[in-house]
């Protein structure tokens, strides 16, 4: 999948309203295309903003019952500033929930598909105006059953380089970094729509909430 590069277009303002600037969106992130992905290895061209490609593995740890979850592991190539195995891939950390520390994969919690509680999904996207790639996440705390409606919090990680003279230890070369982080302001019974909602992208093909603006029966 390359990265999706959005041309900035000219629009005529309506007479009085000033035109809507670029980046303009929940929390500034617009344009958002997400990435598709398949169960196994997915090799992904122009994946980060400097053009270079990635390895997306998506693996089903299977739990015997609702409880199953995919697992997601990032590798990249460093980039010419960047140091790392000669010639081979680097794994790609994600900013830990709770500072400081990194995670290594990331995993969702689609529990039937129909309330899910956790949500992960790659994009190419603009923060502020600006290409990045994006890693959405959304995750609803529940409270005595899944099924019941859910605060739920919503964390957007940019895809950025580590300066080698600014490399902290534990970190990798390349990683997500939480940008921004919000709880939405509607409790939600699905965390699929509720990434939806809030970003205005589509559920994902595997979803099966019920269609709704919270994803309530």
């Amino acid at each position: 999948m390359g990265l999706f590069l959005i041309a900035e277009v000219a629009i005529a303002a309506p007479k009085g309203k000033a035109a809507p600037p670029v980046g303009a969106g929940p929390q500034g992130i617009s344009d958002l295309a997400p990435i598709p992905l398949t169960s196994g290895v997915n090799e992904l061209k122009r994946f980060s903003p400097d053009g270079r490609s990635a390895i997306i593995i998506r693996a089903w740890r299977d739990n015997g019952n609702a409880w199953g979850h995919s697992t997601y592991m990032v590798m990249m190539k460093p980039s010419e500033m960047g140091s790392g195995l000669r010639g081979g891939w680097n794994l790609v950390s994600v900013e830990a929930e709770t500072p400081p520390g990194v995670a290594e994969i990331v995993r969702d919690s689609p529990h039937t598909g129909e309330d899910a509680l956790r949500s992960v999904v790659f994009a190419h996207g603009r923060v502020d105006g600006k290409p990045q790639t994006l890693l959405l996440i959304a995750t609803r705390t529940m409270k005595d059953a899944v099924t019941d409606p859910a605060p739920t919090t919503i964390a957007v990680y940019q895809l950025v380089t580590n300066a080698q003279d600014d490399d902290p230890v534990g970190d990798t070369i390349d990683a997500f970094h939480r940008i921004r982080s919000w709880q939405t302001k509607k409790p939600y019974c699905s965390s699929d729509t509720a990434l939806a909602m809030e970003l205005g992208i589509p559920r994902p093909s595997e979803s099966e909430a019920p269609n709704g603006p919270d994803g309530c029966p």
